[in-house]
């Protein structure tokens, strides 16, 4: 069953993450596939814990943006663990994913898209 967050499906979003870094990814797709789904899983269990923070009063909308921040630094060096992965690739990826949550996070909130 997925869990929706203000209207927000983090089942869909966790979906179009992953299908924006296929786009990038083309044919080396299976070597990383299983990292960039479990960064996508790792994403959307992320927007539930700020979704969390933010109705206990602990979370404010800059500090969304610089948890996503530090989270990607961290996904960055996941996905450059793969030999495959230059680090212009994991930007690419990463940038891809970033988008479409980022933009779900400030939706599910109630914050405004910078």
């Amino acid at each position: 069953m997925s869990t929706i967050i203000n209207g927000v499906d983090l089942d869909a979003v966790l979906l179009e993450a992953i299908n924006a870094a296929k786009t990038i990814i083309h044919s080396d797709w299976p070597v990383i596939r299983a990292e960039v789904e479990s960064l996508g899983r790792s994403m959307a269990r992320d927007m539930m814990i700020l979704h969390q923070q933010q109705q206990d009063g602990a979370l404010s909308e800059n500090d969304i943006g610089l948890f996503l921040d530090d989270q990607k630094i961290v996904a960055r060096l996941r996905l450059r663990s793969i030999a495959i992965v230059t680090l212009q690739l994991a930007e690419a990826i990463l940038n891809a994913m970033t988008a479409v949550f980022r933009s779900a996070i400030y939706r599910a909130l109630g914050y405004d898209m910078r």
